[in-house]
């Protein structure tokens, strides 16, 4: 039985989140070098630094069902207002654009979470 050109709902999400991840581990990365800059109490950048152990345990877990998926990303191009993917997923290939705007609030919800900060 030949493979399906459609993804699946849970294909799809993984395909974003690999997208999504590196950004949101750049980020964290980013605010943990200027706090350590700025002297700020040890226990704040521990938080961060926990925080961004658990999304890089995230981004290898996934990375690791992509395989399993025979999801493969080749090419990923920065826009202004959007990145653009291309991608395989079971021997076809596909494209996913990926808003600068959903990016960023995906993130803040991310994050939001990760810190337990309600954005009502």
């Amino acid at each position: 039985m030949p493979a399906s050109s459609l993804q699946t709902r849970e294909e799809l999400q993984m395909v974003k989140e690999c997208a999504i991840l590196p950004f949101l581990l750049d980020i964290l990365e980013k605010d943990i070098r200027n706090m350590e800059a700025s002297d700020l109490t040890g226990a704040y950048i521990e938080r961060l630094k926990e925080i961004q152990r658990s999304f890089i345990a995230r981004l290898n877990r996934l990375k690791s069902n992509c395989r399993a998926h025979s999801i493969i990303i080749v090419e990923t191009h920065r826009k202004e207002y959007s990145l653009l993917l291309r991608y395989r997923c079971n021997g076809y290939e596909h494209h996913m654009e990926l808003q600068w705007d959903f990016i960023r609030a995906d993130i803040e919800q991310r994050l939001a979470k990760a810190l337990h900060i309600s954005l009502e």
